[in-house]
């Protein structure tokens, strides 16, 4: 989907296909995660398998253990919110433990891989 930072292929491992994507949503850009939703809401009207590994930009209690206190009117909050919205809506997994996945002085991210193996009625 054009304007969404995204890498989508289709794979076979053992008779099961399956779309794996890489995904960068950057920081405060909420039209991304919109292109995420329906990109994803497309993809699994024809595929029962979907993985995705991103850098979403956004926090939330399911992949980061430390955003309690963070304002619930940053960018970044808002937007995890959204996400959340989204992987519920489509029935997705979240596989990480909530540490984070890079941290070099005050600056410390999460990225997480998200997963869907059973059709989703639209």
């Amino acid at each position: 989907m054009q304007d969404l930072e995204a890498v989508w292929a289709e794979v076979m491992v053992e008779n099961i296909r399956c779309v794996v994507g890489s995904v960068y949503i950057a920081p405060g850009d909420f039209h991304a995660l919109d292109l995420l939703d329906l990109t994803v809401g497309r993809i699994l009207q024809s595929h029962q398998h979907l993985l995705i590994s991103m850098d979403a930009s956004s926090r939330n209690y399911l992949w980061d253990n430390n955003c309690i206190g963070v304002s619930q009117y940053s960018n970044s909050f808002r937007m995890g919110c959204k996400l959340e919205d989204i992987i519920n809506k489509h029935c997705l997994y979240i596989h990480n433990d909530g540490t984070p996945t890079y941290q070099s002085g005050n600056s410390v991210e999460w990225n997480f891989i998200l997963w869907q193996s059973c059709m989703v009625s639209h």
